[in-house]
């Protein structure tokens, strides 16, 4: 690690962690990420160089607390804020920002000695500097002729056998048979009141057997509409539904106005425990905020959608999850000490079915053909070890709703 950065309660982001978890949804999204500098001449971290690493923390009078590392993926630019993190600054002009990349987030705990005494770090606390620099940089040799990633073997097994390395999981449980679905909901319209939405969102149908979960044939379907979504459930009559989507805010509220949907500007400033609890873990999301839903387009869409999803059909059980802390939480209990890689690179892509596999035996590829589809089939996957179970939930009914992740304590006494 070659730098500290500390985030402060700002505004927008009362407690900082949600600005950092902003920081990382946003890089698993695709979007390009920057760190705003000290409006000075030459600001700490200007002199950063591609590749070095930014431990992103926050502090009280005593520790740092470190939840998450990011990469210098470019030099610093002066200019007015990137497109990308307006939502985050606002518009500002001629300010020196930090391109990151490789953005991932650690369950939020006091920074480790060996990285910087705790003297130092209550001497770097008592001044008024948001940036520390570790180590002295060195300038990577320009124009070498060694090759230095020919013939390196891969340091992941995934790359080479991705499901070798998760086991099978039996599942001992007195249930009988059952059909739940799985369900990642997609950004609606404001026009059509979150019931309809510009880009299909799929649901994974997943059935138990009595002794393990199979997918039939055909699971996936695409739905551009939530009446098209549940109809299919009721064809399916399946016991229960899982949304990877807030069920319920704990500030934020919907009002109708003439004939759309939209964000109350007023709406309070809570935030829901189960996502405080889950950041805490070292899951990163975007927090269900008053700043999130009136700054972050996609994101308070999605949101809005999710929430008028859940409040449709009332007598249909209904959970929430959220599949990266769902696949997260699962990637450690295999024994992974590594962040769990990035949904959109092929790393990611195959330790997500290799988790799934480990569960649902027959379960191929080709049944997943995106991460939106392997976000549906974990939902899935949640709905099937609540009734059996087999989960633990995050949050509470009082505060914003309760989300359901997999209880890896008791799925860990199941592993073959």
């Amino acid at each position: 690690m070659n730098w500290l950065y500390r985030f402060t309660t700002n505004p927008n982001f009362p407690d900082p962690i949600q600005e950092i978890d902003a920081f990382i949804t946003l890089d698993d999204s695709g979007e390009k990420t920057y760190l705003l500098l000290a409006n000075r001449n030459g600001p700490p971290l200007s002199g950063a160089l591609p590749g070095d690493i930014i431990g992103l923390c926050t502090g009280d009078q005593e520790y740092l607390y470190l939840h998450g590392t990011a990469v210098v993926v470019g030099n610093c630019v002066n200019q007015n804020t990137p497109l990308s993190v307006v939502c985050v600054y606002g518009n500002l002009e001629h300010r020196t920002f930090c391109p990151l990349g490789e953005l991932n987030r650690c369950p939020s705990n006091i920074l480790p000695e060996p990285i910087l005494n705790f003297h130092d770090q209550r001497k770097f606390l008592s001044g008024q500097a948001f940036v520390k620099k570790l180590t002295l940089n060195k300038r990577p040799l320009q124009n070498s002729k060694i090759n230095h990633k020919k013939n390196q073997t891969p340091k992941n097994p995934l790359i080479i056998q991705p499901t070798s390395i998760f086991p099978k999981v039996t599942l001992k449980s007195k249930s009988t048979s059952f059909i739940v679905v799985g369900l990642d909901p997609t950004a609606g319209t404001w026009e059509s009141k979150m019931k309809n939405g510009p880009k299909q969102m799929p649901s994974f149908t997943l059935e138990w057997d009595g002794n393990k979960f199979m997918a039939p044939a055909d699971p996936i379907k695409l739905h551009y509409s939530n009446e098209c979504f549940w109809n299919l459930v009721n064809e399916k009559s399946a016991k229960m539904v899982c949304i990877d989507g807030p069920n319920k805010t704990n500030g934020p509220n919907l009002e109708s106005d003439h004939n759309t949907l939209r964000w109350n500007p007023l709406g309070g400033d809570g935030i829901r425990a189960g996502e405080l609890a889950l950041s805490r873990a070292g899951v990163n999301l975007f927090w269900t905020t008053q700043n999130t839903v009136m700054k972050f387009d996609g994101a308070s869409r999605w949101i809005a959608r999710s929430l008028v999803l859940f409040s449709e059909m009332p007598k249909q059980l209904k959970i929430e999850t959220h599949p990266h802390g769902v696949f997260t939480f699962l990637w450690r209990m295999f024994g992974h000490t590594d962040p769990l890689p990035k949904k959109s690179k092929p790393l990611g892509r195959q330790a997500r079915l290799g988790i799934l596999k480990s569960f649902i035996p027959n379960l191929t590829e080709d049944l997943v053909l995106n991460h939106d589809a392997v976000d549906a089939a974990c939902a899935a996957l949640v709905a099937g070890l609540h009734l059996l179970e087999l989960t633990k939930s995050f949050g509470s009914e009082d505060k914003g709703g309760c989300i359901i992740m997999p209880n890896i304590d008791r799925l860990a006494e199941v592993i073959n």
